[in-house]
């Protein structure tokens, strides 16, 4: 039994003719015929008896008749869920990223994502490099966003990209109103307190080469360092996806050194598949990111 027969059948059915319903599918009548016998064949009874020139359902095929329309509509629907999960627009996306690279560029893509392809389910996880890497094992996501570098052979770097870092405080801190010709000393005396994020060696390594016992600073995560300054306390090092919108609504104000390197911290796309194996609705989320990451 399989769909043409039952396309077949309710044709059959609804236009009261075999030779009506060979017409409409283009095919020949004897064809239809055969589909009709293949499905008597299986059901074990006639399904059409004839009546003049049409042909009327058996009590068999009145009994069969709402199954038929279901079983087509189920099957309907499955083909074109396949169809649409080759191309891309339908399925399941797992992800697992850093808790701090959930805004800015990620988040622009996950909504322009959704409000392109609505039949793509995103799940999104977050998780430092080795939760990461051991959600990636379990099998409870396919994609994962990770700082490099890394040092597991088994995880495969789809792409890479580098997001700057850049010194804030809160606009009213006074550190904000003398941001002229400031050097990076200046900013680590005037901060009360400075504010440590390890983002990679070097960055750490320049936030503590002007470190001394007399400093007031403090060390913490990307997230308790943000909270800080928003309630206007010191000045910290943040990635530009974190900043960026606090920036534009004046909530933060970058602060402009005279000796200030260029520091970013570097991500990867990462999957333990290759690009190649990885899934249309995968692939689909992929070249979206990829495609915002060239423009920016």
């Amino acid at each position: 039994m399989d769909i043409n027969q039952l396309k077949a059948f309710e044709l059959v059915v609804r236009l009261g003719s075999f030779s009506k319903a060979a017409r409409y599918l283009n095919l020949s009548q004897p064809t239809i015929s055969i589909r009709i016998q293949g499905l008597e064949k299986e059901v074990g009874g006639s399904l059409f008896y004839r009546v003049g020139k049409r042909v009327e359902l058996t009590e068999t095929g009145k009994g069969f008749l709402p199954y038929a329309s279901q079983a087509i509509e189920i099957l309907t629907k499955g083909i074109e869920r396949a169809r649409l999960m080759q191309e891309g627009k339908h399925g399941y996306v797992t992800i697992g990223t850093l808790p701090s690279y959930t805004s800015g560029l990620f988040s622009s893509v996950i909504t322009q994502l959704y409000k392109n392809y609505p039949e793509i389910k995103l799940e999104i996880h977050t998780g430092h490099n080795q939760q990461i890497i051991e959600m990636l094992y379990d099998g409870f996501i396919k994609i994962g966003f990770m700082t490099k570098p890394y040092f597991n052979t088994d995880v495969k770097n789809i792409f890479s990209f580098k997001e700057s870092l850049v010194l804030v405080a809160h606009p009213s801190h006074p550190i904000v109103s003398s941001n002229k010709n400031l050097r990076f000393a200046d900013v680590i005396k005037g901060s009360k307190p400075y504010i440590i994020v390890d983002w990679n060696e070097e960055s750490k390594h320049w936030q503590k080469s002007m470190i001394n016992p007399r400093i007031d600073y403090l060390e913490l995560p990307p997230a308790s360092a943000l909270d800080l300054v928003l309630s206007n306390n010191g000045s910290t090092l943040l990635t530009e996806s974190m900043v960026t919108e606090l920036v534009e609504e004046k909530k933060l104000s970058k602060l402009q050194l005279t000796d200030f390197p260029t520091l970013y911290r570097e991500i990867a796309m990462v999957s333990l598949e290759t690009e190649k194996s990885l899934s249309p609705t995968v692939m689909r989320f992929v070249d979206a990111f990829r495609n915002q990451i060239e423009k920016s």
